[in-house]
């Protein structure tokens, strides 16, 4: 599955997903702009790293839109019975999706929570606005299970050295541009 961050605009993006089998599906423009990583970037790191199945991306790798995606409008390669045949198979699939995701789907926000807090508290100045933040992070941090905490430990510096490079080269991209990825490794494209 390949996942297409566009820089859309100034202060917007939007995410496109091509997979395997199944129309390509867009969100546009998608939420969280950040001009150093979009939340939807952070969203794809930490869930490809903690091996979450059915987070966001999972959801979709798995056929569902995650509640948030629909079917690219443009998708030439379907007709107007087949485009209505799979708008339909994935809202049926998402909702099932979404309600199936259990633990893990509240994981994968509270995990990009914390990755995010601590990756930009390294990099940006300190301020009420993180300090506020970290303390939010840690009431966070103590709601985990053990075993929830062990996890996202040890995929801490794995995380945080993929939200430096991705950083990186989505801060290069001018508007209309796209950072491509692929699910679930994370390798850019």
């Amino acid at each position: 599955m390949k996942v297409h961050f566009i820089r859309s605009g100034e202060r917007r993006y939007s995410v496109r997903i091509v997979r395997a089998e199944g129309p390509a599906l867009v969100m546009d423009p998608a939420p969280g702009f950040d001009p150093d990583l979009p939340h939807d970037m952070v969203h794809f790191v930490v869930e490809a790293a903690l091996g979450l199945k059915t987070g966001v991306f999972g959801q979709i790798a798995a056929g569902g839109n995650a509640g948030s995606f629909r079917v690219e409008a443009a998708d030439g390669a379907l007709s107007a019975k087949e485009r209505q045949r799979a708008v339909r198979k994935q809202v049926v699939k998402g909702a099932k999706l979404v309600k199936s995701q259990g633990r893990e789907g509240e994981l994968s926000e509270l995990a990009a929570f914390l990755f995010d807090v601590d990756w930009r508290s390294q990099s940006r100045p300190d301020s009420a606005a993180q300090r506020a933040a970290l303390g939010e992070a840690e009431r966070t941090r103590r709601s985990l299970s053990t075993d929830e905490r062990a996890r996202i430990d040890a995929a801490r510096p794995r995380v945080l050295e993929r939200f430096e490079r991705l950083s990186k080269a989505w801060r290069a991209l001018r508007v209309g541009e796209a950072l491509v990825l692929e699910w679930p490794s994370g390798e850019i494209l």
